[in-house]
Parts: C-alpha cells; sequence; structure tokens
C-alpha cells in the first residue's frame, strides 16, 4: 500500500506542478496581450504627435530678420480655425507664387535664415504657412485630412486674396509636406507646377521601415498616409523632385519611385551628399538656380493641347 500511495502522491505532486505551469503561462500570454495591446492603443492615438511633432517653443523670427518685406497673415480654415502664415512678396514684381509646405519637425519662424533667403531668391511671391497645430495657427491635433485642408485655404486666398491665376501658382513640398503639395495639384488642375524636396512616396512606405511594423500592422493604425506614389500619376503640372542622396529619412529610392511614376514633363534632381535636414544648406546657389528656373520655365515646358 506504501508502495502505491507514493506513486498516487507522486502523481498528484506532478499534476499540481503542470496545473501551476500551465496557469504561469497562460499569465504571461495574458500580461504580453494586454502589453501589446496597450502599446498598440498608445501608437494609435498619440500617432499625432508622432508624426506630427511641433515643437511646443520657438524663436521669436520673422523674414525681415533676412531684410525681407513681409505680411503676417491669418487663412481661415473650417468654421473657427485660421492659419499663420507669411506673405512674402517678390523682389522684383511677379506675377508668379510659391506655395510653401513645410516638413514636420518644425515651425515658420525655424526657417527664418538660410531657408527662406533661398526660397526667396527664386524670384517668385512666396506663401509659406504653418498647418493647424504648428506655431501661432490654431492648436489642434492635426492628421491627413486637416493638413491637406489647410493647403487648399491658402490655396484659395492666393487666388481670391491676392488675385492669382491658377497656371501662376506652384505648390512646394518638402519632406512630409510633399503630401498635401502631392494631394492639392492631383486634385487642381493647371497649377503652374509642383515641387517635391525630399519626398515620401508614403507615410505607410517610411513606417514599414521602422520596428514597430514587425510588430503591428502598421498600415490599419495610421490615419495619416500621404499616398503620394498612387497620387503622382494623375498629375499633368510640371513636376521638379529633389533629394539628397545621403538622405536617410526618405532615401533616394523615393524620389525615384515618383519621378519614375509621374508623366512628364518633369525633372530629377540630385543633392550630392545631403541628408534629410540639410538639402538647402548642401544645395546651396545650385540648388536655388535649379528652382528659379523650373518657376520661370514650367509653363513652356506644358504640352499644349
Amino acid at each position: 500500500m506504501s508502495a502505491i500511495s507514493g506513486t498516487i502522491m507522486g502523481l498528484n505532486i506532478s499534476s499540481s506542478a503542470k496545473k501551476r505551469a500551465r496557469a504561469a503561462v497562460l499569465r504571461l500570454a495574458a500580461y504580453l496581450l494586454i502589453a501589446y495591446v496597450a502599446v498598440g492603443a498608445f501608437l494609435y492615438f498619440r500617432q499625432s504627435a508622432l508624426i506630427y511633432p511641433a515643437p511646443k517653443i520657438w524663436a521669436n523670427s520673422t523674414p525681415a530678420k533676412c531684410g525681407l518685406q513681409f505680411e503676417d497673415v491669418q487663412i481661415p480654415v473650417a468654421s473657427n480655425g485660421h492659419v499663420h502664415a507669411w506673405w512674402i512678396p517678390a523682389a522684383q514684381h511677379s506675377e508668379k507664387a510659391v506655395l510653401v509646405l513645410h516638413g514636420n519637425g518644425y515651425v515658420i519662424e525655424d526657417m527664418v535664415g538660410e531657408e527662406v533667403t533661398a526660397l526667396h531668391e527664386i524670384g517668385a511671391n512666396l506663401l509659406i504657412i504653418d498647418y493647424r497645430g504648428y506655431g501661432l495657427s490654431t492648436p489642434i491635433s492635426p492628421c491627413e485630412m486637416t493638413i491637406v485642408e489647410d493647403a487648399r485655404a491658402a490655396l484659395l486666398y492666393l487666388l481670391q486674396k491676392r488675385y492669382l491665376l491658377v497656371r501662376n501658382v506652384f505648390v512646394l513640398g518638402r519632406s512630409i509636406g510633399t503630401g498635401p503639395a502631392t494631394k492639392l495639384v492631383s486634385e487642381t488642375k493647371s497649377l503652374g507646377g509642383l515641387i517635391l524636396e525630399s519626398p515620401l512616396t508614403s507615410i505607410d512606405a517610411i513606417s514599414s521601415r521602422l520596428w514597430v511594423s514587425h510588430i503591428y500592422p502598421v498600415s490599419l493604425l495610421l490615419n495619416t498616409h500621404f499616398d503620394n506614389l498612387s497620387k503622382i500619376r494623375s498629375i499633368e503640372a510640371p513636376l521638379l523632385v529633389v533629394s539628397g542622396t545621403a538622405d536617410t529619412l526618405t532615401p533616394t529610392w523615393m524620389a525615384k519611385a515618383i519621378f519614375a511614376s509621374a508623366r512628364p514633363p518633369k525633372k530629377l534632381y540630385f543633392v550630392e551628399q545631403a541628408d534629410h535636414d540639410d538639402l538647402v544648406s548642401m544645395g546651396g546657389i545650385s540648388l536655388v538656380a535649379v528652382l528659379r528656373n523650373f518657376v520661370d520655365n514650367a509653363l513652356l515646358t506644358r504640352p499644349s493641347r
């Protein structure tokens, strides 16, 4: 009996240990699932701050610091919002204007100096805007829809308040600004041209290069996509694509893919050894000359209808 009892007791202990082990595994799986869902929820609800890291503090600066005349403008958007912008007239009278849509990590005050000066040297009037959620524009949580609304409002301002002809308006997007720029030109016929600096094929493509894409279905979490690659195919306006050969955020293959998918007339220009944030400084007067030539001659390259 003692042998049998010992065997039964041993089986009970073994069974109990297995139950405890299974319970521990289930608890660990539950904790991992909770952590997975929590991080996923954080990424989803905080994506605006992650994709649009607008600075909370910026220099109190204006184009006057560069010796440029300008007008401080508030452009109405939606029912009670506005976009803060600068209207910077060309040094010599010009019928053309460039609408500038900047990248995601800075405000227009941060452009004062090298970037504003370089843009002014293109020779056209400039309208440089801050998206809502940036700088002195209406504070909101930006997304693809609101950024595009801001670009539309800025174009409407140029047409209705500055009395510009559609064909004399050029749209320049930088980095994530290539998203609203491409969207705006794709839905507005007869614009003068589209300039994409350090363009991205899509937010999804950039996200796919991050660690998070190996764990989460990023395309399902995103509410900002800016699928420039698909939209570029429908654009009839002249196109200039500019990219730095050392760009690590939006690599040159993205610029090449957009250029390959675009209709003519089009031009691709590379700034040698330039990364994502030093495109303007590395491009220097050569880049300014390329931009100026494009704005001066884009209308001449349009195919006749």
